[in-house]
This record gives structure tokens, sequence and C-alpha cells, in this order.
């Protein structure tokens, strides 16, 4: 046998091998397959407990069902939980928690850092509302009768999750605007246009927060309001010039009150400190003047003790001369002084000649 015939004949004789494993399985009834294959996993099982594997079974059914009740509530969130349906006290904070199984027990959380908003007499493009839920432009009639429109976005948030969920039985968004809508319309009756548009806003403000707030607390809504802010508060139109004018004119005259505060200010302390340097130049001046005075008083009492005591020593005609003396030592440095010669022993002394003075007569004429 050659070498290129022998890889030939085996060749022919696999492709006569597959024909026959074909034939074969077309042959086969398709019932008999799937028994087959029945067999084989009966065959494969065959070694399992199925009373032992049916409970294992349950039971990783019941562990898994047991921790369904593993949940986590999230931070700056609060839970509530129904059991059957019914509330149970108390909220659930942060952390990791667990509870009966559904439907025993079911867990609602609420997210009590979200700080909400709500919109009051405005629409702002960035808060999206609900088909029916739109703020709509409000009018308000103030104390002294006129008709205003206010706007204004009131800023809340949960503080009781349970009250929140089961207290509230319309949007919560809805409920903070109609309770602040009749704040302004309260508080617009008792004021004057005037005072709301100029110098009682911040007044204004505070008391719709304190009356909202009773409000909500007064449904029991688990609803904190933490700021209100008014945006706008416009006149009607036909009289809205005039209006700027007027609250023009208050800040106008607010200005001018504090400028002349603060001249009042600048001016009186400046004109006290001068007087009180006065004063206190005037008080040193007269206690150097006392003490000067005292101090002299002192000398002289110290010299009168002295020339008593020593009058009995000396005569007073000694101590009048000393005295003399004393003086015209003092005297005679600030005057002018002439001093002559006579050889004849007399003296006539003449400070001026009469004949060089006009209109002087000359007794020898």
């Amino acid at each position: 046998m050659s070498k290129k015939k022998f890889p030939r004949i085996y060749l022919e004789r696999i492709k006569k091998i597959k024909e026959g494993i074909q034939s074969w399985l077309s042959d086969k009834k398709p019932q008999e397959s799937q028994q087959s294959a029945v067999m084989d996993i009966k065959k494969a099982f065959s070694h399992i407990n199925p009373k032992k594997a049916g409970w294992m079974l349950i039971l990783g059914i019941a562990a898994i069902y047991v921790l369904t009740g593993v949940y986590v509530v999230n931070p700056g969130e609060q839970a509530v939980i129904r059991r059957f349906g019914a509330l149970q006290p108390g909220t659930v904070t942060e952390g990791i928690h667990y509870r009966l199984p559904y439907p025993i027990d079911q867990v609602e959380k609420v997210n009590v850092s979200e700080v909400r908003r709500a919109d009051i007499g405005m629409s702002l493009k960035e808060h999206m509302h609900q088909g029916d839920d739109s703020p709509t432009l409000i009018q308000l009639l103030t104390g002294d009768e006129n008709i205003i429109t206010s706007e204004a976005i009131v800023h809340y948030k949960v503080k009781d999750a349970a009250a929140f969920l089961y207290n509230v039985d319309s949007n919560d968004e809805q409920l903070v605007r109609r309770s602040v809508e009749s704040a302004l319309v309260e508080l617009m009756a008792s004021m004057a246009v005037d005072d709301i548009l100029s110098t009682e806003k911040v007044a204004a403000q505070n008391f719709v927060i304190e009356e909202v707030q009773n409000t909500l607390d007064s449904y029991n809504s688990g609803i904190q309001v933490t700021v209100f802010n008014i945006q706008n508060i416009n006149p009607p139109e036909a009289v809205a010039a005039a209006f700027l004018d007027v609250n023009a004119a208050k800040e106008d005259k607010e200005k001018e009150i504090n400028q002349a505060n603060g001249y009042y200010n600048s001016l009186i302390p400046e004109a006290r400190g001068k007087a009180d340097a006065q004063i206190a130049q005037a008080e040193a001046y007269k206690t150097e003047v006392v003490n000067t005075a005292v101090g002299d008083t002192d000398k002289f009492i110290s010299m009168l003790t002295e020339y008593q005591n020593n009058s009995l020593i000396y005569t007073q005609d000694t101590t009048k001369y000393r005295l003399l003396l004393e003086t015209m030592e003092k005297v005679l440095p600030k005057v002018k002084k002439y001093i002559v010669n006579s050889s004849d022993g007399s003296i006539d002394v003449k400070l001026f000649d009469s004949d060089n003075i006009p209109g002087s007569v000359n007794p020898e004429s």
C-alpha cells in the first residue's frame, strides 16, 4: 500500500461513520429522545434527598422574606411605620433599621432637610407647578382703602414626618400658599399703603411668618416656615407714578434726617470736647493762682514771723531801711536815672527845659 492511498482510505471510513450516525438519529423517535433526557436528569440528581431539599428551599425563602424587613433611612430623612395600616408612634431617624416584613409593616420616608418653596401672586420659571396648582395674582385692600397687588416667596420644610404624611390631605405647597394669602389679607387690612410701601415692610414680613406658622400648627401639618420675603408690592396702575413719587419723597426725607443726625452727632461732641478743654484749662489756671497765692501768703507769714522775732534784736528803723533798699533795688532798674554833680552844694535838677516846650512862659520875662 502506497503512502498516498493510506489517508484516503481513512477519510472514506470516517465519512461512512458520520452517515450512519445521522441516519440513526433521523430514524429515532422524538419521544424516545425526551425520555432519555429525563432519565439523564434523574440520574444526575439521584444523590439529592427530595425532602431535605424541599426544607432547605423553604428555609431559604423564609430567610429572604425576613431580610426584606431591613431598611435604610438616609441622612436628612425621617421615616414612619404603618402596621396593618395603623400608624405607629414616633418617627425613625437616619440609619439602618428593621421592621416586620410586608404586608405587616410598611415604611414611608420624608425628606425633612429639603427646603421647599411656595410662590404667592407670581410663578417663577424655574419652579414647576401642577396643572391647577399655579399661583394667581392677588389683590389686597389696605387699611386706608387702597388696592394693591403683592408678590412674595415663602420657604418651608417638614418638621414632623408623621403629621405631614397623614394630616396634610392636599398639596402641601397649596396649603402654605393659602395660609400666606390669608395672613396677607389680615395684615394689609390693618395697615396704610404708605407704611407698607416704605417703613413697615420688615415688620409686615415678621407678622406674616408668625400668623402662617400659627395656622399650620393649628392644622397639625408638621410644616415649619423658615423664610418669607415680599418681592413686590405694587399700587394700582392709575396711581402707580404718584405712589412712587411719595415713596421717593419719604426716602429723601429719611436721608436728610439721617444726614442731619450725622452732622449733629459730629458737631455736638466736638463742641463738648472744646468746652471740657476750656473748663480743664480754667480749673488748672484756678489751681495755679490759688497755689501761688497760698505760697505768697505762707512766704509773707514766714517773713512776718521772722520780723517779729528779730524785732527784739534789731530796731525797727534798720528793718525799714532794709525793706526800703530791697524795694528800691526792684524799682530802680525799671526807671530812668539822672546823676548830677553840684560844686556849690546846691542841686537844681530840671527834668526838662521850659524854653523848649511850646506855649510855656519864661518867668524872667
